[in-house]
Parts: C-alpha cells; structure tokens; sequence
C-alpha cells in the first residue's frame, strides 16, 4: 500500500513560502549576473570605442614613430600598452571605489533588515578580476593596434 502524506495548512504554507524565496533568490541571482555580464560588455564595448578613437586621433603619432624605425610588433604593443593603461588606472580606481561604495550600500540594508554588517572583502573575486580585465581589454585593443600596424606612414603624413 502507498503511503498518504497529509499536510496541514500551516505546513503547506511554511513549504510553499521557502520554495517561493528560494526561486525569488535564483531569480535575484540571476538578475544580478545578468547585469553584471551586460555592465562588463558595455564597458568593454567603451574601452574598444576609446581605444579606435585615440588610435584614429594618433594617426600621425604613429606614422612617425614607423618612420623614425618602429616595427609592426612596435605599433602593436604600443597600442597594447595604451589600452593596458587604460584599464589599469580604471582597475585601480575603480576597485576601492566600487569596494567602498558597496560597503556602504550594505551597510544601509543590512541596518534596515536589521542583520550584521560584517565587513568580508571578495579577494579571490578581485584576484580572478584584474587579470580578466586585462586580458579583454587587450583582447578588444588587438583589432585597432592590427589596423594601426597596417597604416602606411606615407599616405598618413602626405595627407596631413
């Protein structure tokens, strides 16, 4: 014989609520990844957009510096360089800044949900993320330095 499992009300609606938090938290979660992956593309999107700008602008800066015997390699590292800079100073603002401003923001829900406010610093996320950073964006900084490489010094000066 099968067993009947009764359930008071009170029960149910215990099980109910914890299964109804539990996807409001996947769904929070999930939110909060999706805009992180959109703000990291936006941003990354900015830095590529920077970086074609000062290489469009630097046209001539670059011609002659392969006039005066800079490579191919040379153009591109130089342009590498840039956007390593770039993101560099952007890491080391924007990491204590972003930790500061998060802290507070803790702080101020953590008072109105009346919880602790522990402060716990993300280490390993800071560590996985510098070097990520730095490698997208010299990643999106590769098309911009190839077509730089590319550019004959001739033509660039004769036209300015």
């Amino acid at each position: 014989m099968g067993v009947v499992l009764m359930l008071t009300r009170a029960e149910l609606r215990r099980r109910w609520r914890s299964v109804v938090v539990l996807a409001v938290m996947v769904g929070f979660v999930g939110a909060v990844v999706l805009a992180l992956v959109a703000g990291a593309l936006v941003a990354l999107v900015a830095v590529g957009f920077a970086l074609v700008t000062a290489v469009r602008r630097r046209r001539r800066d670059l011609a002659v510096l392969k006039t005066l015997g800079f490579d191919r390699r040379q153009v591109r590292a130089t342009v590498a360089w840039h956007a390593t800079t770039v993101a560099g100073i952007g890491l080391v603002v924007g990491i204590p800044l972003g930790l500061v401003m998060g802290r507070l923001a803790w702080r101020m829900v953590a008072d109105e949900l009346g919880v602790g406010t522990d402060p716990t610093w993300p280490a390993l996320a800071i560590l996985f993320v510098v070097p990520v950073a730095l490698v997208a964006v010299n990643l999106v900084a590769a098309l911009p330095a190839r077509r730089a490489a590319r550019t004959r010094p001739a033509v660039v000066l004769r036209s300015e």
